[in-house]
């Protein structure tokens, strides 16, 4: 089956498992690397307002597209190194699968201005690939020079040391998930295909991210508290 960069065919237990990660009931959210849209098409029925931003042009024409009827969604083309937002302006920002490909180095940087964009009390949720073995089983990691994973001390000492509190810590994803990620860039890059036996994985990587303590993917969630920001 020939590769298709659309929700239908985009959909995982990885999307459902960041739609779930908190409860999005009324807020306005910044969602920042948000690809194709899959956050926004989750969750625009619990949300007040989404902004997605993202500076792949293909990825924001597939958002564009397959949320066209969601309106109280819109995306820009931005990023959170380069470009300002406005400040106090969000409940939640949400960076899924998007941390690890910022510049190296820039990370404090980016949470320092997520910390301002958030209102008080508003929420960082972050997904990323988490630092152990399976990074050798993740063709990014070998490709994509600034590709990196993180340890939970890690991601918590940065989102720490921008003024977060972490509220919440947990990880995802094992075998199936790994595995299907190893498969996924020579297929699509190479050959322009979904991976081998694509409904099989799917439905076992749905699967795992039901289950606690995976090993692929890990997930924290932390508050601004105005009170321990660091000046």
């Amino acid at each position: 089956m020939r590769y298709k960069n659309n929700l239908k065919n985009r959909l995982s237990a990885r999307h459902y498992t960041c739609a779930e990660a908190i409860d999005y009931t009324n807020k306005k959210i910044l969602d920042i690397g948000c690809g194709n849209g899959a956050f926004e098409y989750l969750v625009a029925d619990k949300a007040k307002e989404i902004v997605g931003v993202e500076v792949k042009d293909e990825d924001l024409f597939v958002a564009r597209k397959e949320c066209e009827m969601l309106s109280n969604v819109n995306f820009i083309e931005a990023d959170i190194v380069n470009d300002g937002f406005p400040a106090n302006s969000s409940d939640v920002v949400t960076l899924f699968d998007v941390i690890e490909h910022l510049p190296r180095d820039s990370e404090p940087e980016a949470l320092v201005k997520i910390y301002k964009i958030l209102k008080p009390r508003g929420r960082v949720v972050i997904s990323t690939p988490l630092q152990n073995l399976t990074r050798f089983f993740d063709p990014a990691w070998y490709l994509k020079p600034r590709h990196r994973h993180y340890s939970k001390e890690q991601l918590v000492e940065l989102l720490i040391d921008a003024g977060f509190q972490i509220e919440k810590i947990y990880t995802r994803g094992g075998f199936f998930e790994m595995f299907s990620m190893f498969l996924f860039y020579p297929f699509k890059w190479i050959f322009g295909l979904e991976i081998p036996f694509k409904k099989f994985f799917d439905k076992k990587r749905e699967e795992e991210y039901k289950v606690d303590d995976g090993y692929v993917t890990l997930f924290i969630v932390a508050k601004k508290v105005e009170a321990i920001r660091k000046i």
